[in-house]
C-alpha cells in the first residue's frame, strides 16, 4: 500500500518521464502504478505495473535506460525497472495520477492499441526499426535507399532487392521499412510475410478445394491478402526459385502492386545473378528496381551492434567484451548476438561480470574451436565417408564424395567461423555454391534427426 510520500514521489517520476519520453508514449505512462511501496527491497529490481502490453513492450525496449535513468534522478535509489502486465488496471476507475485532459489521453492510447494491431497484420517485429540499425560502410547504400523507400513509398527504387548473406541484417532493414512508413503513412496498408510462408498459403489454397466455385473464392482471398495492400515486403526470396507455381503468382503479384503505383520490396540471402533457374520475365521484374547489397560489416561495426544489442537487452557489456566477441564471430551477426545471449545469461545466472575470461570460460571458445583446422575436418570427413581426402576438392559427385564435401563445408563455417569467400577458396567452388550448400545442409540438418546425429558424430571426432 502507497503512502502519501510515496504517491508524492511516484507523480514526481511520471511528471520527469512525460518531459523526457515522447508525447506518443504519454498514454502508457498514465496507465503506469508500483507494483510496490519505494522502501520496499526487491533483489534490487522496481516493479511497474500497466495494462497495456503494446505499451510495456514499447517502453521496455526502446526507452528503458531513460526511465531508469529518471527513476534514479527522482528517488536516489538504484534499481532496474521492471515492468509486469496487470489485467485488473483497466478496471480501476481513477489512475494514482489524474491529468486535466485525459479525454485527449484515451483517445491517443485507443489509437496506439489501433497501431499494435496494425503491427499484428503487418507482421513486423518491433525491435527492427531504423532506430535499432547500427549503420556501416557495408550496409549504408542499402541504408540509405530504405530510409528513401520509408519516405516516398512507391515513388522510385521499385521494387528494392536487398541482398546479402545470412544474419547481416537484411530482415531487419526491410521491417524498418515498414515501421516507418506505418509510422509517417498509417493508413496505408503493409504486409511483411517470408516466401515460404506465401508459397505454403498458395499451396495451401490450391490443395484443400472442393469444386471449382471453392477453388476461385480461396484464391481470390489469397490475391486479396497479398494484393490489397499499399507496401508488400516479400523476405527470402530465394526460396520460390524453381517452384514454378509460386513464381507464377510472384510475378502476377508484383505485376498487380507495381502498375497500381505500390510498392514492393524483397529480401534475399544471394544476389540476383546469383538465381540460375528462375524465369526471365521475373528475372527482370526484379531488375526493374535497384538491387542493395548488405555485406559482412567490419571489426567495428559488429563492436558497435553487439553494443547496442546489449543494450537493449539491459545487460550491457564492455567495448573489451564487444572487441573480443566480433572478433571471434565475424560472418553472421545471428550467431554474435547468440553468443552473447548465451554469455550474458549464464553471467546473470552466476551473478558476475562478464569479461573476456568469462566470455571464454561460458563459449567454450577454449575447446573446439581453437583446437582443430579445415585440414582437420577434410580429413575427418574423408575417413567418416570413406574417401580420400582429395577427392573432397574435386568435383566429383558421387554421393559419399558429396556428402563429405557439403559436411566439410557445414563444420568449417560453424565450427571456424570462415566466411564464404574464404571457405570458397579452400573448396576450390564458386561463392555463391559453398553458401548455398552451407545454408542448405544448416536448414536439413535442423529437421532431420539422422543428420543431427552425423554431424554430432564427425563434431566428437574432432574434438577427440
Amino acid at each position: 500500500m502507497l503512502d502519501k510520500k510515496d504517491i508524492e514521489l511516484w507523480n514526481k517520476f511520471l511528471i520527469e518521464l512525460e518531459k523526457r519520453l515522447p508525447g506518443f508514449v504519454k498514454p502508457w505512462i498514465m496507465s503506469l502504478e508500483p507494483a510496490l511501496p519505494f522502501s520496499e527491497e526487491n533483489n534490487g529490481i522496481f516493479l511497474i505495473k500497466s495494462s497495456q502490453s503494446f505499451g510495456i513492450q514499447v517502453l521496455q525496449q526502446k526507452h528503458l535506460k531513460e526511465i531508469e535513468e529518471t527513476f534514479f534522478e527522482v528517488t536516489n535509489l538504484k534499481r532496474a525497472v521492471r515492468f509486469v502486465l496487470d489485467e485488473s488496471l483497466k478496471t480501476k476507475k481513477k489512475p494514482i495520477k489524474q491529468t486535466v485532459d485525459e479525454k485527449s489521453h484515451i483517445e491517443t492510447a485507443r489509437k496506439m492499441e489501433d497501431l499494435a494491431q496494425m503491427h499484428s497484420f503487418c507482421g513486423l517485429n518491433l525491435k527492427y526499426t531504423f532506430e535499432n540499425f547500427i549503420e556501416g560502410e557495408n550496409s549504408k547504400f542499402a541504408y540509405r535507399i530504405a530510409q528513401l523507400i520509408a519516405e516516398s513509398p512507391g515513388q522510385k527504387y521499385n521494387p528494392l532487392f536487398i541482398s546479402g548473406s545470412v544474419g547481416l541484417g537484411k530482415t531487419h532493414l526491410m521491417q524498418a521499412i515498414g515501421h516507418k512508413i506505418l509510422r509517417n503513412f498509417p493508413n496505408l496498408k503493409i504486409r511483411y510475410t517470408k516466401a515460404e510462408e506465401f508459397g505454403n498459403k498458395l499451396i495451401e489454397s490450391l490443395n484443400t478445394c472442393k469444386n471449382t466455385l471453392d477453388l476461385n473464392e480461396k484464391m481470390r482471398k489469397f490475391r486479396q491478402m497479398h494484393r490489397s495492400v499499399d507496401v508488400l515486403l516479400i523476405d527470402d526470396i530465394q526460396w520460390i526459385e524453381g517452384k514454378k507455381r509460386t513464381e507464377e503468382e510472384i510475378f502476377n503479384t508484383f505485376d498487380a502492386l507495381y502498375h497500381a503505383g505500390k510498392q514492393i520490396v524483397f529480401a534475399s540471402d544471394r544476389p540476383l545473378s546469383a538465381f540460375e533457374l528462375i524465369p526471365d520475365r521475373l528475372r527482370s521484374r526484379f531488375e526493374w528496381g535497384i538491387e542493395a547489397q548488405i555485406t559482412i560489416p567490419d571489426l567495428q561495426t559488429r563492436a558497435e551492434i553487439i553494443k547496442h544489442h546489449a543494450i537493449l537487452s539491459n545487460f550491457p557489456i564492455s567495448n573489451e567484451v564487444a572487441l573480443f566477441l566480433a572478433q571471434t564471430y565475424k560472418t553472421n551477426i545471428r550467431e554474435l548476438e547468440g553468443a552473447y545471449n548465451k554469455a550474458s545469461a549464464l553471467a546473470s545466472i552466476e551473478g558476475v561480470e562478464l569479461t573476456v575470461d568469462k566470455t571464454v570460460e561460458f563459449l567454450e571458445l577454449d575447446k573446439i574451436k581453437k583446437q582443430i583446422t579445415i585440414a582437420d575436418i577434410l580429413e575427418t570427413c574423408a575417413r567418416y565417408f570413406s574417401i580420400d581426402k582429395e577427392e573432397i576438392l574435386s568435383s566429383a559427385r558421387a554421393k559419399e564424395v558429396v556428402n563429405a564435401r557439403k559436411y566439410a563445408i557445414y563444420l568449417s563455417r560453424e565450427l571456424l567461423n570462415l566466411s564464404y569467400p574464404m571457405l570458397a577458396k579452400e573448396f576450390q567452388k564458386n561463392h555463391t555454391t559453398i553458401m548455398y550448400q552451407h545454408e542448405k545442409l544448416k536448414k536439413d540438418i535442423a529437421v532431420n534427426k539422422a543428420m543431427q546425429i552425423v554431424t554430432e558424430e564427425l563434431k566428437n571426432l574432432l574434438a577427440k
